[in-house]
């Protein structure tokens, strides 16, 4: 599973992945566009900087942001996560491809995983849990990054 769009442009990519039935906005376009290049999850406080220094007028509000958001998880566009090291939440497009990712724990960056380590989830539930739907799944490795092991090193 790749982490990255490879050679499909955003354009495309949004043309594939769009909902018919929902309304395409300046600001919505705008949000997924600053996810789909980000590769990575952002939090909202990333993608409403993002977003305010790539347009010409008035920025828009948070609120704003926080509300397409919210339609885009409606509409399964974008997933949402909280990691432990962090209290904000991370929000990224739901790809084809899923992602994992291991985290730092010192610097709080996220390194995208090259596969999902899960096979067939319905194999891992109990037998009473054997009608359990399973929707999604999400999997954060903690650890860290060699830059910060380096600077622990250094200051050793």
């Amino acid at each position: 599973m790749s982490c990255k769009i490879h050679a499909e442009t955003i354009e495309r990519l949004m043309e594939r992945n769009w909902p018919k039935e929902l309304k395409k906005t300046k600001q919505r376009i705008n949000i997924y566009q600053s996810l789909a290049k980000a590769h990575k999850p952002m939090t909202a406080s990333e993608i409403y900087m993002d977003v305010n220094e790539n347009i010409s007028g008035k920025p828009y509000a948070f609120s704003t942001i926080y509300r397409v958001l919210q339609t885009f998880i409606e509409y399964g566009m974008v997933s949402k996560s909280i990691a432990i090291t962090d209290e904000n939440s991370m929000y990224e497009l739901c790809l084809k491809n899923h992602r994992h990712y291991a985290v730092c724990l010192s610097c709080h960056e996220r390194f995208p995983l090259k596969t999902c380590l899960l096979g067939d989830l319905s194999q891992m539930l109990p037998l009473d849990l054997q009608d359990f739907e399973i929707t999604s799944h999400q999997i954060e490795l903690y650890g860290y990054c060699h830059n910060c092991q380096n600077k622990k090193l250094s200051e050793n």
